[in-house]
């Protein structure tokens, strides 16, 4: 099974009046490939790379099935009553189904409308993307359009609408997707005969749960870069994640102190590699008594900092911002690396890395990852190792907010035609607004009394 991101289309969303961005591996002749795909965002503040993040979180926890209540709050444009979010996914199933699926959703003040479509490969041709599951806000007479697709996927039981009634009515409630909904995906796992599109949804769940990783700069739990220790395990097709705090001790299971010894000794596998005089280590404080009443071992990440041929033990706590960025980045990034199914997706990426380490990540990641990598950077050191076709830039245009570099020629440095354009403009759109220093400088002296 695997799921990837090919496109993102926004309209009256926060910042975004209007825009669409294509991943590189939509520009592919094959977009079920198995090489990596990265795409870095680049701009200045406020021009919508964060609120491209934003997009991808809500998907996530749509998809999930997750409550999305406070992530919604001020998603719409000012002066426009709804905001519109499309995602294509290119989906392929454990039977090597493939296929190219839309996900739509309308946001408004009182309603919230979901469109699910889909196309399908058949002896190498995409047939026509059609509608598969509709749901609109204050349709509670049909509950699903079209009827003959809900008639073939949940049957025409009365009593099956009934409960998709009142499913409906309670995710409305909740505020969380009546399409990805546990109660409608049981419903389609456990009552239809329709072995094309079943598998295809149980697909795009499992994807968002254990295979989207979204890394904000929000106060959410998703958030855990520089505090949590994200080890990742997959056994088959399952993959799980075990979370340890950087800062502090906690107590895990007895099975799961084993694979987490081993997840410390692949990071340092790599760690060693960028940061040579330090690795870090799980140290067993004892066995504990849980709230539960299970036992389990108290353990605590510490940092061996290498040096005048000794080794010291440091909390990791007391380490620079950077080391613990790049240490809860890493079982990420490897697994990002190593699994085509991955798909990760980090807010300012370039914050307290060293723009060398950066540029030579994001190289390795494009040459010889496997999986989706999505990031926003103020850096630039990024655009000089980047193929063209995986940066994208801001534009001061809300109603055209995403645009690709163009007359790129062979040996360009996108760096310097990046900053060429921001001067002299050349591009079609003004990537950023004019940037006066003397007018700065003259400001600054005006107001020098006032503080």
């Amino acid at each position: 099974m695997r799921v990837r991101i090919q496109s993102v289309t926004f309209k009256y969303f926060k910042n975004i009046s209007s825009g669409k961005i294509l991943f590189p591996c939509n520009l592919d002749s094959d977009i079920f490939s198995l090489k990596s795909d990265v795409l870095g965002i680049y701009g200045p503040n406020s021009s919508g790379k964060s609120t491209f993040i934003d997009a991808l979180k809500i998907l996530k926890y749509l998809l999930s099935g997750v409550p999305v209540k406070e992530y919604l709050r001020n998603c719409i444009t000012i002066g426009h009553d709804e905001a519109e979010l499309s995602f294509e996914l290119s989906v392929e199933n454990d039977h090597r189904n493939k296929f190219r699926t839309i996900y739509a959703v309308q946001i408004g003040l009182d309603h919230f409308n979901e469109t699910v479509k889909v196309s399908t490969l058949q002896n190498n041709v995409w047939g026509r993307m059609n509608p598969v599951m509709v749901n609109r806000s204050t349709d509670y007479k049909t509950v699903i359009t079209p009827t003959r697709r809900r008639n073939d996927l949940f049957g025409k039981s009365s009593q099956i609408l009934d409960e998709l009634r009142s499913t409906k009515r309670l995710c409305a409630s909740e505020h969380r997707s009546f399409l990805f909904s546990d109660e409608v995906l049981t419903l389609i796992q456990t009552k239809s005969d329709n072995t094309l599109w079943c598998p295809m949804f149980a697909a795009i769940r499992h994807f968002a749960e254990t295979s989207l990783f979204v890394i904000d700069n929000q106060n959410t739990h998703l958030n855990s870069v520089g505090t949590m220790l994200p080890l990742i395990f997959q056994t088959g097709n399952s993959i799980r994640q075990l979370e340890l705090p950087l800062n502090r001790p906690t107590v895990i299971q007895d099975k799961e102190y084993v694979l987490a010894e081993q997840a410390v000794a692949a990071i340092n596998t790599v760690l060693c590699k960028m940061v040579p005089a330090v690795k870090i280590a799980l140290v067993s404080l004892g066995t504990e008594h849980t709230e539960n009443r299970n036992t389990g071992i108290r353990v605590q990440l510490i940092a061996l900092k290498s040096g005048n041929n000794e080794t010291i033990p440091l909390p990791l706590k007391y380490e620079s911002a950077g080391i613990k960025k790049i240490i809860s980045l890493l079982p990420l990034l490897i697994c990002t690396y190593n699994n085509p199914g991955i798909t990760l997706a980090i807010d300012e990426l370039d914050s307290n890395i060293y723009e060398h380490l950066l540029g030579e990540l994001l190289r390795i990641m494009q040459d010889s990852g496997q999986g989706q990598l999505i990031f926003t950077s103020h850096n630039l050191r990024p655009l000089e190792v980047l193929d063209p076709s995986s940066a994208i830039f801001t534009t001061t245009d809300p109603q055209k907010r995403y645009i690709r570099p163009f007359n790129i020629k062979s040996g360009d440095n996108l760096r310097l035609h990046y900053f060429r354009d921001i001067t002299l403009g050349g591009d079609s759109e003004e990537l950023c607004q004019e940037i006066s220093s003397i007018e700065i400088a003259h400001a600054m002296r005006k107001v020098d009394c006032c503080v």
